[in-house]
């Protein structure tokens, strides 16, 4: 199986880190795999221009991106990709500014070549609030007959108002390593 991790923290094994590396071994468990990482704050990565530009033609990748920047990898990571991972704290409701900025540069390849009959796995660390995440990427995959999985940890104690660490919700760490398992073997649904 070949497994695409895009990380979006810019605090390299950080928490939603220790998340993917949970899932990742919970898959080691079943057997080898393929594993690519991206971390989005080491790249460098143009913003998407969108209407102004339309090189690629907005047709679902045939065209491709025209921008010549590190996407130039990403892309055929994600065509051959069995399973998407992202990972990533959350920034004022959504995705790192980072990582936001590599989607948007997806939008060339959106078709179901690159984002078809895939499992995402979406790892997120957040303080109050997660769903726009979730509810975003479970559109995407439902458009594209793709499978959602998320496993969400709460790092932030409102009640204190002190940062949890991800080693103190074992219990999430856990759910990330069986949902890897399951995945590997083909249970994942």
């Amino acid at each position: 199986m070949k497994v695409l991790v895009l990380h979006g923290s810019a605090r390299k094994g950080g928490d939603t880190d220790a998340l993917a590396d949970h899932f990742l071994a919970g898959m080691a468990e079943a057997g080898r795999h393929e594993v690519r990482h991206f971390y989005a704050i080491d790249m460098n990565i143009a913003h998407c221009r969108g209407a102004t530009c339309m090189a690629c033609g907005g047709d679902g990748g045939t065209a491709g991106c025209v921008v010549q920047d590190d996407m130039q990898s990403v892309y055929p990571a994600l065509r051959e990709a069995d399973v998407v991972v992202l990972a990533t704290p959350m920034f004022w409701g959504y995705m790192t500014s980072q990582l936001k900025t590599l989607f948007d540069r997806l939008e060339a390849v959106v078709s179901p070549q690159y984002f078809g009959r895939k499992d995402f796995v979406l790892f997120i660390g957040y303080r109050h609030y997660y769903g726009s995440m979730v509810e975003w990427l479970t559109r995407i995959t439902r458009a594209f007959d793709s499978r959602c999985h998320s496993v969400v940890c709460q790092t932030y104690d409102p009640k204190t108002q002190r940062d949890v660490p991800i080693t103190d919700t074992p219990e999430r760490l856990e759910e990330a390593f069986a949902l890897g398992r399951r995945i590997a073997v083909g249970t994942g649904v």
